[in-house]
């Protein structure tokens, strides 16, 4: 199968690329209090609002800590980046329902922190590793795929 091909279908598929169609759906604006994991979070308020995905349109806000892993050459690597009161650059990815979450879907999100020393570290936050410090500010919009 062609990758840019359609065969009456609207998932295209290939190894590395995979193309559905959909549309934005309702906006959630939310506080992530103290001491909460930011991924498990942001997988709550979808299961909350009944959304399976949503993308993350904005993080603000810092954390105890920040964890984030990231491919090297001899694998997959974590770094620490120590606080409390690690800056949320950015953060952006897609976030699957707590209830959706299995191996095949998870949600990933990448993250871009600043550290108490100044320095920028970016990769993807690890589960459970991300706590916020003070409180964090997040946006998520619904993605709705359509059905066939």
């Amino acid at each position: 199968m062609n990758a840019l091909s359609n065969e009456s279908s609207d998932v295209v598929s290939t190894e590395h690329v995979k193309l559905e169609s959909g549309h934005y759906g309702r906006v959630v604006v939310a506080r992530i209090k103290p001491n909460e994991d930011l991924v498990s979070a942001l997988e709550a308020l979808c299961t909350t609002y009944g959304m399976q995905r949503a993308v993350v349109r904005g993080v603000l806000g810092s954390l105890v800590d920040g964890r984030l892993s990231y491919r090297a050459a001899d694998g997959v690597r974590e770094r620490i980046v120590k606080g409390p009161g690690v800056e949320i650059l950015n953060v952006f990815g897609e976030v699957t329902a707590a209830a959706m979450t299995d191996s095949n879907s998870p949600t990933q999100l990448n993250a871009a922190l600043s550290g108490t020393d100044g320095a920028v570290y970016a990769g993807r936050l690890v589960r459970g590793a991300n706590l916020a410090f003070i409180t964090i500010e997040a946006t998520l919009q619904e993605w709705i795929t359509e059905s066939a």
